[in-house]
């Protein structure tokens, strides 16, 4: 006797192709996920990022955000609680929590800015429009 012939008799489900019973509902698009399901009282969230690689943040004007109607929050590195550093932290002049949104200046293009929340994820997209950020850059 083979070691073929001893795995086939001795395993019924390994080496065969079992029916999938969630097959047909996968492949007509009736399977739900977890995408799918909208629960009331969700807020959805949308993060501004910097358009440019290295910029000193001058401002961030949030006055606006917070006086749209549809806005349940906007976040901004002032809202951070920042550990204190360490030694090493303050010989390099930053810590881990500069890359959560950007303090003083923008490290690279898509560093997160503010953060916005709305009742909808289209809607916190536009929104982000109405934080004004200004930069000033610095020519080495």
């Amino acid at each position: 006797m083979t070691v073929k012939d001893c795995d086939k008799k001795n395993y019924r489900v390994v080496g065969s192709s079992p029916i999938k019973h969630d097959g047909s509902d996968k492949t007509t698009g009736k399977a739900f996920y977890g995408a799918d399901i909208t629960l009331p009282g969700i807020i959805h969230g949308k993060v501004l990022r910097s358009p440019h690689a290295h910029a000193i943040i001058e401002s961030i004007d949030i006055s606006k955000a917070l006086a749209h109607p549809d806005v349940q929050a906007v976040v901004t590195c002032d809202d951070l609680e920042i550990d204190p550093p360490t030694s090493q932290q303050v010989v390099l002049r930053k810590t881990e929590s500069h890359n959560i949104l950007a303090t003083d200046k923008v490290l690279y293009k898509g560093h997160p800015v503010a953060a916005i929340a709305a009742s909808n994820p289209h809607l916190a997209e536009e929104l982000l429009e109405l934080i004004e950020v200004k930069y000033k850059f610095v020519i080495f």
